[in-house]
This record gives C-alpha cells, structure tokens and sequence, in this order.
C-alpha cells in the first residue's frame, strides 16, 4: 500500500475513533488487542530460560532440594510439578518475585518500563492495572535483584559518597516533624543526621556498588561493612580528602590515592581520579528526580535498579529486559506484598 494512501487510512481510523463515546472507544480498543500479536511466545521463551537457568545443575523441588519430581498438570497455563519425597507441588514462578501474581503476558512489558524507569502511575495506566499491582511487582523485583551476589572488585577502585534527604514518602503518621511538601529541605545546613549517606564504589572495570551507609558521615567501622568482602582484588584506592577512606585503606593494606579537590586536585599522574564515580552520582541524581524523591526505606532497591540500567545502558531493549527478568528470579524470594508495605528503613550491620 502507498504510505500517501496509508496517511489517509490511518487519518480516517483516527476520525472515526474520536467520534465515539468513552464506552465504545473502551470496546474498539478492547477488540484491537486480540488483533495484535501476542507476547504469549516471548514470555514462553522466558519462562524456558529461566527453567534453564535455575535448574542447571539438576532439576530440583525448590522446597526439599530432591531431583525426584514428575510432572503434576498445568494450572493457568503453567506447567506444575509435584516432589515425590515431600508431596509439595510447585512450578517455574515458585519462589520467583512472579510466584502467584496474575497477568503473565504483561511481565515483558512492565520489564520495559523498568528499564526506562517509568513511574508506577503512568506503568499502570498503560498496563491498565491498578497502582498498587505496579508498586508489588517493582519491589518485589528489586529486593530479590538485590540479594545477587556481587563482583569482587578488582585493580583501581574509587569510591566517594553521595547524599539524599531522609523520607518518609507515603507515611501518614509521621512522627516528630512536619509532613514535606514534595520533598522539602533539611532544617540543617550541610551534611547532618536528616541525610542518608550513599557509599559509591567502582572500579575501572565498571563493577559498581551503590549501598545506603548510614544517616550523616560515614565512618570506618560503616565502610569496612559496605566493602571489606569485595576488596580481595583491588590495588589501590582513590576517594577524596575524607578520613574515613584514609583510615579504611591503612588497616586494609592497600595503597591510598588521596585528591584535595578544595585545592583544585581533581587527578594525579593522569591515572588516579573519582571522576567514574561522580560521574555515576550525576546519572544517579538526574534518574532519581523522575521520582520526585522516594521512600527512604526503599532507597536501595531503587539504586539496585539503577545499578542495574547503568550497567546494561548499551544493550538492546529486548537483551535488557529478559536480562532483568531472569537476574531477579534466580534468588529464593519469599516476600510477600504485606512484607514489602511494612518495610522499616534500616542500616547495613
């Protein structure tokens, strides 16, 4: 067909569309998604990965760990299977963030607004479902995402702290303060105990961690919580004139580059630098104003989600979003939406 002749179709549709009530335009979309093609096929082959994946070495009942399991049926059109020593039955989304959520043909999608770091309002308008739905599958996602192991770092690491004003977004009995208005300001100036510490670490190799610290400065005893188990590798240590990274360093055994940035000492020897890491804050700040601040309490799901977009930013969409699916379905996630709701903020120990 012409594309002149298409514009006109195309034209015409719209036309008629926009000339209909709101019950009908609901019924003519409604009938125009059976018309599209289905997302059935790729969230079958996801769901083939992930088998893959997780019952590599053996397929195993999640519950007793016995590789004596035969196939007990299908529910919903999804594939159950029931251990013989245990009697349990279980199926691929078991002990997955998916494990008993609806909608299956719409996880590839919602995938895609993850990676584009869609609000929860505008995700579920496109989804169309509810809010709350949008807000279980984000954190029950990211809280498994986050119990990934990470990389040890190795060679050059630089490391620096960033900061967030404390909240208590979505709290309606705050207690001790005013309630802020789209974020606020601390009643303090500078650095105090209403800013949460953001402990950034990367090394040369791009492997980043992006952990809250603690409330104010961080401390040695802090640091070495957040990066003595991944240091094994590292050579030297570049931050700035902080202390905390001095003494971390010395009683770590490692070689410490310190830059006076409030004398203008940004490099040394045109090799030790935390320009990587503050560049990472930079890209950090910007994708967290999307959100007109977050929860306090759920500040490291939202930087192990954007650890994770910053990592794989030169990926395809497709290669992104099955990559996010599969990494957050690999760890046992018990959570369950209640669990989630009533998180309390807490500090690494």
């Amino acid at each position: 067909m012409a594309p002149a002749k298409t514009k006109t179709n195309i034209a015409a549709v719209e036309a008629a569309f926009s000339s209909l009530d709101e019950a009908s335009k609901r019924l003519a979309l409604a009938r125009l998604k059976k018309l599209m093609p289905s997302d059935g096929q790729s969230v079958g082959k996801f769901v083939e990965s992930l088998r893959d994946k997780r019952f590599r070495k053996g397929f195993a009942c999640p519950h007793y760990n016995s590789e004596k399991v035969i196939r007990h049926g299908m529910r919903n059109g999804c594939q159950r299977y029931k251990c013989n020593p245990c009697s349990r039955t279980y199926s691929d989304h078991t002990h997955t963030p998916f494990r008993g959520t609806r909608y299956p043909e719409k996880w590839l999608p919602f995938m895609e607004h993850m990676v584009n770091g869609l609000s929860i309002r505008k995700s579920a308008k496109i989804l169309c479902i509810a809010d709350s739905t949008v807000f279980q599958w984000r954190h029950k996602l990211l809280t498994a995402l986050k119990r990934m192991e990470l990389d040890d770092f190795e060679g050059l690491l630089e490391v620096d702290e960033t900061y967030f004003l404390y909240s208590e977004k979505g709290n309606k009995g705050i207690v001790g303060r005013k309630a802020r208005k789209r974020g606020g300001s601390s009643k303090y100036r500078g650095i105090s105990r209403e800013q949460v510490c953001v402990v950034v670490a990367r090394d040369r190799t791009k492997k980043t961690q992006a952990r809250v610290a603690c409330m104010g400065q961080v401390n040695k005893a802090q640091a070495k919580v957040l990066l003595a188990p991944y240091i094994g590798k590292v050579s030297s240590v570049c931050s700035d004139a902080n202390g905390t990274w001095r003494s971390f360093t010395a009683e770590s055994g490692l070689d410490h580059k310190e830059l006076n940035q409030s004398r203008e000492q940004r490099v040394i020897r045109k090799i030790y630098h935390i320009q990587n890491v503050n560049a990472f804050h930079s890209r950090l700040k910007k994708w967290m104003d999307r959100f007109k601040g977050v929860a306090s309490k759920h500040l490291d799901n939202y930087l192990t989600w954007f650890r994770f977009i910053d990592a794989h930013s030169r990926e395809s969409m497709s290669a992104k979003r099955l990559e996010l699916l599969l990494t957050a379905c690999l760890p046992v996630s018990p959570e369950r939406y209640i669990d989630i709701r009533n998180t309390e903020f807490s500090l690494p120990t």
